[in-house]
């Protein structure tokens, strides 16, 4: 028996709820018996395997919190949680293990990417504040002098921009929550408290994601959101102070520490937690210093950054991007489709759906309709990089092997795509439409 804040006994034990399958996701549920404690206690998760029910169970590393993504070295195991929770009135602790659940059943590749293939291609934006004055077709799609960023966002127009994704025929959206400004397009309390802003000075009050996903829904058209993996990286309050930076513990772009992934893998999850089922998928940037994630020992790892991901809904989608030219394919056996980062059309599949079909990573290739300049290459961009034909024939292609394809388009403050870049996706929609 252990004593709550207020002086009295509880009691529990532990439980593991979730699918019983690679690329799901375990939780230990701790079950209080007789009444729930009160006050702060500290808790405390540790994950076992083992090849048998009855055999001897290993310390899964890097597993500290409730919950646990399987990867495909998880099939046929067992799996056991030990929970230790601590008292805040007395100083004692309790331990409890779990009982065993498993076998961890094996699955063709990766239901959770059925979707993605069904979808065949999708469009992106980088509707960012630092991007938004450098690709503006024209002065009144700029971020205007005394503007306040909600003014900015709460200019966009949801239902004129939904009706012209259905136009292209688009299965998913990515949609930029923020890149290194520090100005995102959402609001975020954990964000707003640890960089010392207050409500709408940095992340939206209006909830753009939400808004759109809602009226995609009717229509089958996912919603997959981008933000890099770390903080935002040139962040400032005052001209060049880097104040959320340092809010962040990341004054530089360097390998995140512990202190840094706790405090953005927070303001992950509180998007993760929000969204729920809304939010098919996430697509992180910057995980150019991977071994911060690989040091299994330590609280904050690839473990953690999944959880917190996958937090409100375990069959969202990951992808994890190391950068263009990187060699590194598949960086996390907990991805679902590679990021697949390109500045180039023409890469393929090898004919067949999965870049790691063990671990069911779908094969995936992002890149731009937008005209290329220097710095931007065409994210973001007006005006055309690649032709019609060669755009039809490469994403004709790709979904003919089972891969898929997302393609960034403009689109200014008030939710207007590129025209030249819209004819060449209605192109597109119509090809394939006669394919099929």
């Amino acid at each position: 028996m252990m004593l709550d804040g207020n002086g009295h006994s509880f009691d529990y034990r532990v439980e593991i709820t979730g699918l019983l399958q690679k690329k799901s996701q375990l939780k230990a549920v701790i079950r209080f018996l007789d009444r729930t404690p009160d006050g702060t206690k500290e808790i405390s998760y540790r994950w076992f395997n083992s090849d048998k029910k009855e055999g001897t169970y290993s310390q899964v590393i890097g597993a500290y919190q409730d919950r646990l993504p399987l990867a495909a070295s998880s099939v046929g195991r067992y799996y056991k949680c030990e929970v230790t929770v601590g008292s805040s009135q007395d100083g004692g602790q309790q331990t409890v293990i779990s009982e065993a659940a498993g076998p961890i059943g094996d699955v063709a590749g990766n239901p959770n990417t059925d979707w993605l293939l069904k979808a065949k291609y999708g469009i992106s934006h980088h509707l960012l504040a630092e991007f938004m004055n450098r690709v503006a077709a024209e002065p009144g799609d700029k971020w205007q002098p005394g503007e306040a960023w909600d003014d900015v966002i709460n200019g966009f127009d949801v239902n004129g921009y939904v009706q012209q994704v259905v136009e292209t025929g688009a299965g998913f959206v990515i949609l930029t929550l923020g890149q290194n400004s520090g100005y995102l397009l959402s609001p975020n309390e954990t964000y707003d408290r640890i960089a010392g802003v207050k409500p709408g000075e940095r992340a939206s009050t209006r909830d753009l994601p939400m808004e759109i996903a809602d009226a995609l829904a009717p229509h089958g058209i996912k919603l997959i959101l981008y933000s890099p993996a770390n903080p935002p990286s040139k962040a400032h309050k005052d001209d060049e102070d880097f104040a959320i930076n340092k809010a962040f513990d990341y004054p530089v772009e360097i390998a995140p520490s512990q202190e840094t992934q706790a405090k953005w893998q927070a303001v992950i999850q509180e998007w993760s937690d929000r969204y729920g089922d809304k939010v098919a998928g996430w697509w992180f940037d910057g995980m150019w210093f991977q071994d911060a994630y690989n040091d299994l020992t330590r609280k904050y790892n690839w473990y953690s950054l999944v959880n917190a991901a996958k937090s409100g809904n375990v069959s969202r989608i990951i992808a994890f991007n190391s950068g263009i030219g990187s060699s590194i394919l598949v960086n996390s056996p907990f991805e679902d489709y590679i990021a697949g980062e390109t500045n180039e059309i023409g890469p393929l599949p090898h004919h067949v759906r999965w870049a790691d079909e063990a671990n069911g990573v779908q094969w995936f290739h992002w890149t731009f309709l937008g005209e290329f300049v220097k710095d931007l290459a065409g994210w973001g961009n007006t005006g055309l990089s690649w032709s019609t034909p060669d755009i039809l024939q490469w994403v004709t292609e790709t979904v003919s092997r089972q891969g898929v394809i997302a393609l960034d388009i403009h689109v200014n403050r008030f939710g207007r795509m590129d025209p030249q870049q819209m004819e060449q996706l209605k192109a597109l929609k119509e090809n394939l439409h006669q394919l099929n």
